[in-house]
């Protein structure tokens, strides 16, 4: 369902797109083509989260702790997009005149490696930051915990972060945890600054015209994946992102990963992470598609 929603909207940017989108049209389709790999991936991948106890684990199908990394690091890419996203509507609204840099091979080729750099981050920080190579009881845990839960066997391709092994804090798993929240919080941030700034500058601007006015909040409120008589309530109570990804990535992620440390009772967001992670290419489609009005 994921690949052909997105491969409706990839249609619909390349036959129905008016030409006042400009550059827009070409952060649309990356961030289309994107996630059809995504599902692709996670079809092929398969990955599984399992917690038991204070241990975390992640493990796919080819039990290679190389592409457990890929897969996970994958994943965090649309919110480095994201933020260019951010800076393309904050540009248009106030300053117009960098939009052209959009279109310029060399600055697209310097704002480009601001995802390949997050991704690279992120793939250090899940294969070195994390255990899971040799043999350790966290391992022995999680095989033992998948095979009863799913009756077959995973034994290699483990990402674990074990906090508290027999009752002693392991510093490296702590380290990795705070880094990866680190991270999230600066890319909420950014996003949320950038997002609150085009908001308040999009009904401050008297230079726009209504036509041009209405179209800048069309698309902002698209990405934020709501309606336009909630625009307020979106700033409210998601300020930091857009709600699709927040939901279906960004809270599991951060659940799954800090519950264990804090001796938290995880119930069963383990099993719904996954899910929850490969409905996300589906809805960011459908919400573009449903709020864009050519699109429809």
């Amino acid at each position: 369902a994921s690949v052909v929603l997105n491969l409706l909207l990839l249609y619909a940017i390349r036959r129905f797109t008016k030409k006042s989108l400009g550059a827009y049209k070409q952060l649309l389709t990356i961030f289309a083509a994107f996630d059809i790999f995504l599902t692709l991936l996670h079809a092929v991948v398969k990955p599984k989260v399992v917690i038991i106890g204070t241990t975390f684990g992640v493990g796919c199908i080819f039990e290679d702790r190389r592409m457990t990394s890929f897969y996970c690091s994958c994943f965090t890419v649309p919110f480095a997009l994201m933020v260019i996203h951010f800076i393309y509507r904050f540009w248009s609204i106030r300053h117009p005149d960098l939009i052209s840099l959009f279109s310029n091979k060399k600055f697209i080729a310097a704002i480009s490696l601001y995802p390949v750099m997050a991704f690279v981050v992120w793939i250090v920080l899940a294969y070195y930051g994390a255990t899971g190579e040799g043999e350790e009881i966290g391992k022995t845990f999680l095989r033992e915990e998948y095979r009863r839960r799913y009756g077959l066997e995973r034994r290699e391709g483990w990402l674990i972060m074990n906090h508290w092994e027999n009752e002693s804090f392991n510093v490296l798993p702590f380290v990795t945890l705070f880094c990866v929240d680190v991270i999230m919080v600066m890319s909420f941030s950014t996003a949320a600054t950038l997002g609150g700034l085009t908001f308040y500058y999009i009904n401050q601007t008297d230079a726009v015209s209504l036509q041009s006015h209405n179209l800048q909040l069309k698309l902002f409120i698209a990405v934020t994946a709501q309606w336009n008589g909630i625009v307020f309530i979106i700033f409210k109570f998601i300020l930091f992102q857009t709600l699709v990804p927040l939901v279906f990535v960004y809270i599991p992620y951060i659940c799954v990963i800090n519950f264990p440390f804090f001796r938290l009772p995880i119930f069963y967001m383990d099993d719904a992470c996954m899910v929850l992670t490969s409905c996300f290419p589906a809805w960011d489609a459908v919400i573009m598609i449903m709020l864009i009005k050519d699109y429809r």
